[in-house]
């Protein structure tokens, strides 16, 4: 079943069209990446795909329940506190259990409460680790890590951020919340090669669904399976990106010939 299915999707502003009706669908596991002249509207696409705008004509259906994560290309964070606040936020259910947990626990040294608060600690205990609170700390570590933060950075506040800095602080929060899809726009602009490297770890064992807008070609070519070209048309092609570029020129050359065929036959 598809996550994400579109059916005619149009868009224009004013009297430009930027495409015109483009139809898709993005599985579970997927990893796709687009890829187009600038101006073709993959951005736009993307956008539309997460509510962020709307096309003038076509429509767009959702699987039940479905979370998704949307990094722009720069973003945004009206945020207040540290950069570690606005990952930590993220688990806030956890910080919940765990505060219950302290108080189940305060609560067994009371004679008269001791029995009852000892067996809901232990349900609620077992189910706060299945849920990852004791790993929460080290994942939120190993994400701004990952992502080229220092230790120092963890409790800097958010406005001290710089625009590149906000913009990977939101991709720590996406991958933190692990959505069931996530819909990237230039993910590597602000990422060194360590953590270009680090991030195509993460998406290659990571179990939703990847549609990514890149320019960086070996990004791509580890990250995806599958390439959508914006035409403005959308053309599928199956592989990574370097598959897609030999496919690309052959099926190119292809209708070159059919092209020149029928002209010869005309």
């Amino acid at each position: 079943m598809s996550l994400i299915t579109a059916n005619n999707l149009s868009k224009s502003f004013g009297p430009d069209d930027i495409f015109e009706a483009i139809s898709l669908s993005i599985p579970r596991r997927a990893r796709i990446a687009i890829d187009g002249s600038n101006g073709v509207g993959k951005t736009t696409l993307i956008r539309i795909l997460v509510g962020k705008d709307y096309p003038n004509a076509g429509t767009i259906q959702y699987a039940k329940d479905l979370t998704i994560g949307y990094l722009p290309q720069e973003a945004t964070l009206v945020a207040e506190g540290t950069l570690w606040g606005h990952c930590l936020s993220v688990f806030s259910e956890l910080l919940e259990m765990q505060e219950s947990l302290e108080a189940y626990m305060a609560a067994m040294s009371d004679p008269a409460q001791a029995e009852e608060a000892l067996n809901r600690y232990g349900i609620l205990e077992e189910a706060f680790e299945q849920r990852g609170g004791y790993t929460y700390e080290v994942q939120i570590k190993q994400t701004l890590s990952g992502l080229g933060f220092d230790e120092a950075d963890y409790h800097r506040p958010i406005t001290q951020l710089s625009g590149g800095q906000c913009t990977r602080a939101l991709l720590a929060r996406i991958l933190l919340e692990n959505p069931d899809a996530m819909l990237l726009d230039e993910p590597t602009n602000h990422l060194d090669i360590q953590a270009v490297e680090w991030l195509e770890s993460f998406l290659k064992d990571w179990d939703g669904a990847l549609v990514v807008v890149s320019h960086d070609r070996y990004f791509l070519d580890q990250i995806a399976d599958t390439i959508w070209e914006m035409t403005p048309a959308l053309e599928v092609y199956r592989g990574n990106y370097s598959a897609y570029l030999g496919q690309r020129e052959e099926r190119y050359a292809h209708r070159l010939a059919e092209f020149e065929a029928q002209t010869a036959f005309i």
